[in-house]
């Protein structure tokens, strides 16, 4: 921690060799895990957590689990806005990028 600014957690990798290990998008199946791992970290170490995620199934999940995130304590949250299936050839879901940054208050970072 004290050769970094902050610490970034991928958890919308959505690649098998991530997702085979529980890792990156495999997370966002396990709110709880999330939120245990967050919160592990914010009290853990002295430089600011933030978090990267995709978005879920649907809008409400989406503005949940941030809501979550944002409860543990991290200072801002990156919204890849595709679909774990989805990739650079899928258009980017707006919406959800826009929806959750009106449900949180803290800095929501579109990817």
């Amino acid at each position: 921690e004290k050769d970094v600014a902050a610490i970034d957690v991928n958890m919308g990798c959505p690649k098998e060799y991530s997702t085979k290990g529980g890792m990156g998008a495999a997370l966002l199946s396990d709110p709880d895990k999330i939120e245990a791992i967050l919160k592990k970290l914010v009290k853990g170490v002295s430089v600011p957590v933030t978090c990267k995620i995709r978005i879920l199934p649907s809008l409400e999940e989406t503005v949940n689990l941030v809501q979550r995130i944002e409860k543990t304590g991290v200072t801002a949250v990156a919204v890849h806005g595709r679909f774990k299936d989805e990739r650079p050839r899928h258009p980017v879901h707006c919406d959800y990028i826009q929806a959750v940054a009106q449900a949180v208050s803290i800095p929501v970072i579109a990817k």
